[in-house]
C-alpha cells in the first residue's frame, strides 16, 4: 500500500509506476469481489434453462409454461447484464478515484497545496 503522505515523486516514470500498483489494487480487489457474483448468477440461469428444456422435451410441463418460463429467465438474465454494467462502472469511477488521488497527493506534497479534496491517508488497524 503507498504511503501517500510521504510520497515522493520525480520523474513521470516514478508516476506512472505508483498509479499503476494503485489502479492494479482497485482493479483486484473489485475482481475478487465481483467474479463470484456474475459467474453465480450465470451458471444458475443456464441450469435452469436446461432444466426447462429437458422438462419441455420429457413433456413434464406445457409449450405456454416453457415459455413464460424462458420469458421469466431472459428478464433475469437482462437483469444480470444491467448489474454487470454497474458494477464496471462502480470499478470504472473507483479508478477515476484511485488515480485523482495519486495525483492529489503528489502535487499536495510537492507544493503544500490541496488541489484534490478529502486527502486522506489510510490508518493501519492499530490506529496509527
Amino acid at each position: 500500500m503507498t504511503d501517500f503522505a510521504s510520497l515522493d515523486i520525480d520523474s513521470v516514470d516514478q508516476l506512472v509506476s505508483v498509479l499503476e500498483d494503485e489502479l492494479g489494487g482497485v482493479s483486484t480487489q473489485w475482481w475478487n469481489a465481483n467474479k463470484a457474483v456474475v459467474a453465480g448468477y450465470l451458471r444458475s440461469l443456464a441450469e435452469a434453462t436446461m432444466q426447462t428444456r429437458t422438462a419441455l422435451f420429457n413433456q413434464q410441463i406445457p409449450p405456454e409454461a416453457a415459455d413464460m418460463i424462458i420469458h421469466n429467465q431472459e428478464l433475469a438474465f437482462n437483469q444480470t447484464l444491467q448489474f454487470t454494467k454497474f458494477t464496471t462502472l462502480v470499478l470504472a469511477q473507483q479508478l477515476l478515484n484511485a488515480a485523482f488521488k495519486v495525483i492529489g497527493w503528489v502535487i499536495f506534497n510537492k507544493t503544500g497545496i490541496n488541489l484534490a479534496p478529502n486527502l486522506v491517508q489510510p490508518t493501519d488497524s492499530a490506529g496509527g
